[in-house]
């Protein structure tokens, strides 16, 4: 009899650790929402950080689609302060890099023949600093992207990160992107760090399934987060 408890005893034990021990795991990740709500406040304390930006497929970033945007870097100043360097492709032909610094509703850029200064036409349309605005920036994005759903964890330059995966309506990204993006759905990955909520890197894919030509990715890894910036009007 004491043999048989026992062996009952442990049985049941093994049974309760098979049980719980999954659930101790999950429970040690959290919900995505809770991920992407201290994401966003994060992003919203955040004053500054530079970027990054890689790009596949075709984007113009002028009405006239002969300006094609191939990279860009920069840095970042809250609330609408930035200044980056666009690589973009002339005519299909000439590689070139323009210097381009916003600040609220006033921009310049630097002439692709002379390098000097001058004020930037209203056509050459993307400005980075959308990001951090209230209303169309990446901290609204993110409460409005469709079943996130929490990836397997990755390394972004030596930190650890949550990854989310979504999928989000053409017309909410659109004004992130400065209409540059195609396509009714597109794809919308995150990378968070796991330890300071920092966004870490944003992945935007057009679709491939709606007959759009070179469906373009755009991938932004962010970093530099908070440090002293200085970004003013050019001389």
């Amino acid at each position: 009899m004491p043999n048989r408890l026992f062996r009952v005893l442990t049985l049941l034990t093994l049974f309760m650790v098979s049980t719980m021990a999954p659930l101790s795991i999950s429970a040690a990740d959290p919900k995505v929402e809770d991920i992407l709500t201290d994401a966003a406040d994060r992003l919203e304390d955040s004053e500054s950080m530079a970027f990054t930006m890689e790009l596949e497929g075709t984007t113009y970033v002028d009405e006239a689609n002969t300006i094609q945007l191939l990279g860009a870097e920069g840095i970042m100043q809250r609330p609408d302060r930035v200044d980056v360097t666009f690589t973009a492709l002339v005519l299909g032909r000439q590689q070139i890099s323009i210097r381009m610094i916003t600040i609220g509703e006033e921009a310049w850029i630097t002439d692709i023949v002379t390098g000097k200064w001058v004020t930037s036409p209203p056509e050459f349309g993307y400005n980075p600093a959308v990001l951090y605005d209230d209303e169309l920036g990446l901290g609204p994005v993110m409460s409005r992207m469709d079943d996130p759903k929490l990836e397997d964890s990755e390394k972004i330059d030596g930190h650890e990160a949550w990854h989310i995966s979504a999928t989000v309506d053409g017309e909410v990204t659109s004004a992130m992107t400065s209409g540059t993006m195609r396509g009714s759905n597109q794809d919308l990955d995150l990378w968070i760090d796991k330890k300071t909520n920092d966004i870490l890197r944003i992945r935007i894919a057009e679709p491939e399934d709606e007959d759009i030509e070179d469906p373009a990715v755009w991938t932004l890894t962010l970093f530099d987060h908070n440090k002293d910036v200085k970004i003013d009007k050019p001389d």
